[in-house]
């Protein structure tokens, strides 16, 4: 009896798989390499209006937001003073699945090649300022949350600036807490968690 009750479990298990459609194990990585090309168009195309890019989440391991936008002051010098950029500026936003330990501001080790390879396109265009924006959830304590979006925008900036070859000047991190969730979304969903990188128009 226990035999049969297996075999017509495993026979059951069998026909339920042939019918699902798995996804490939190399979808995360076909995420960053479109979000790269992507970012690489933004940075070398000509100073026109941007084009709408589609974007890609970054998430947030175990944290949560709301509060207001600022933005840290970046070194001042050069031609273009991209510390002093209005709120409204064109720029065309790229997001990645940028990593980081619960509740910090420590990025993991898994999102340090995706970093690094971000670095390399940002210093395609060395006259370019790239505005990098920490988002959250709206769960939580709101100036918690909003400290801890700034704190992981600063992290990526200085992640970028110390593995590549970009001007800290050039990049101006942004926290920006619950202030902004996605379309279409609960403020409180997770997918709120992100990083967005703003290539402002030339």
């Amino acid at each position: 009896m226990k035999a049969n009750l297996k075999r017509v479990a495993a026979v059951a298990l069998v026909s339920l798989l042939n019918g699902v459609t798995f996804a490939p194990l190399a979808s995360a990585a076909d995420d960053d390499a479109s979000g790269l090309e992507e970012l690489r168009r933004a940075m070398t195309e000509p100073s026109e209006a941007p084009k709408k890019k589609r974007t890609r989440a970054i998430v947030f391991d175990g944290d949560a937001t709301q509060a207001q936008p600022s933005a840290a002051p970046a070194a001042s010098g050069g031609a273009t003073d991209c510390a002093a950029l209005p709120p409204d500026v064109r720029a065309t936003a790229v997001q990645f699945p940028i990593q980081f330990r619960p509740g910090s501001a420590v990025i993991t080790p898994g999102s340090g090649n995706t970093l690094t390879e971000i670095g390399k396109i940002l210093a395609l265009t060395p006259d370019r300022c790239v505005i990098v924006e920490g988002h959250t959830d709206a769960d939580g304590n709101p100036e918690k949350n909003m400290a801890l979006s700034r704190e992981r925008a600063n992290a990526v900036v200085k992640f970028i600036v110390d593995k590549g070859s970009v001007e800290r000047k050039r990049l101006v991190p942004v926290g920006k807490g619950s202030t902004d969730p996605l379309r279409d979304l609960d403020p409180r969903d997770a997918k709120n968690r992100r990083v967005v990188f703003k290539v402002v128009a030339g």
